[in-house]
């Protein structure tokens, strides 16, 4: 098998807004047919990154390219080949789902109706095709921007924060879409806080905080290398608290993390973890010791020393 393409290719790439660095000389690339990830709190570039790929902002210094073309030159080409789903929901609202369908594809050139019904079809809105977009749910809205991202057979499709707002059996539903997309052999970007999100759907995942990369890896391989181990999550009430928990846990090795709403302990063998829960909850029940599988939010604390939701 022969080497991916690269579909995006970043180099020192920056950008600020007069004092605020939002995206500090980062380096990335994507492959093609992979679901690449990009995650992190709020305010970590996530979506700065996007809107110079996608055309939206000027890159600040640096070098970006999707399909060996330098955005800065080709940024037109690029988009012609590329399905955008912004965060924000861009709809028409004075619209029926197809007219909104009809008139986006018009953007391309000719309208292809086929590809417009296989479309409704796979998304599931065929028998809304007459509705006004505004009377439909969150997670029927979604599925048609998703639908009108790729009315123009894109190679590339970059989403952004693309479940946010839905709940969480439309988020499902929506992640399970993506995947059917990703299998038709179309390279995927895409932005989120939600770090089940990344666990479920992305090849690789770039971590980010106040606009520089601090991981790149598979989102196993990142969990892999903080967490030897299951963990055990405790809730507490201050720093305190958790010291003395601690010391109750001098015969045995491990690491620990502290937010302000609850402390990780990691064992260093895996053959401790069931005892060392089995003293916590027999010193501690309070604080409802809970033997659990470490995630990708974990990750981000070991790295960052700050949790996901303080981030935000």
């Amino acid at each position: 098998m022969g080497e991916q393409r690269v579909v995006i290719r970043a180099d020192r790439l920056f950008k600020s807004y007069g004092d605020n660095v939002a995206v500090n000389r980062i380096g990335f690339q994507v492959r093609s047919g992979e679901v690449f990830g990009i995650v992190g709190p709020n305010g970590a570039g996530k979506t700065t990154i996007v809107n110079m790929i996608t055309g939206k902002c000027t890159i600040g210094a640096g070098d970006l390219s999707v399909f060996d073309r330098d955005v800065k030159g080709h940024d037109r080409e690029i988009r012609r080949i590329m399905g955008v789903v912004s965060q924000d929901d861009s709809l028409d609202p004075d619209l029926s789902v197809y007219e909104n369908l009809v008139i986006y594809s018009s953007y391309f050139g000719t309208v292809s109706r086929s590809k417009i019904d296989e479309l409704l079809t796979f998304f599931e809105l065929k028998e809304y095709v007459d509705y006004n977009v505004m009377s439909l749910s969150g997670g029927m809205r979604r599925r048609l921007s998703l639908a009108r991202g790729l009315v123009n057979d894109p190679l590339l499709l970059v989403l952004d924060e693309p479940t946010t707002g839905l709940d969480p059996q439309a988020r499902l539903h929506t992640w399970d879409k993506l995947l059917q997309i990703k299998e038709q052999g179309i390279t995927i970007l895409i932005t989120t806080h939600y770090m089940e999100e990344v666990t479920r759907l992305c090849d690789r995942v770039m971590i980010m905080h106040d606009g520089t990369i601090i991981a790149v890896d598979t989102p196993a391989s990142i969990i892999a290398s903080h967490y030897p181990t299951d963990v055990i999550e405790l809730k507490i009430n201050n720093g305190q608290e958790f010291t003395t928990m601690l010391a109750a846990l001098g015969d045995f090795k491990f690491t620990y993390e502290l937010t302000s709403k609850f402390g990780l302990i990691i064992p260093s063998k895996f053959e401790d973890v069931r005892a060392i829960q089995k003293r916590l909850i027999e010193l501690y029940p309070n604080a409802y010791p809970v033997r659990r599988v470490p995630n990708l939010e974990d990750a981000f604390l070991a790295i960052t020393g700050v949790s996901l939701q303080e981030g935000e």
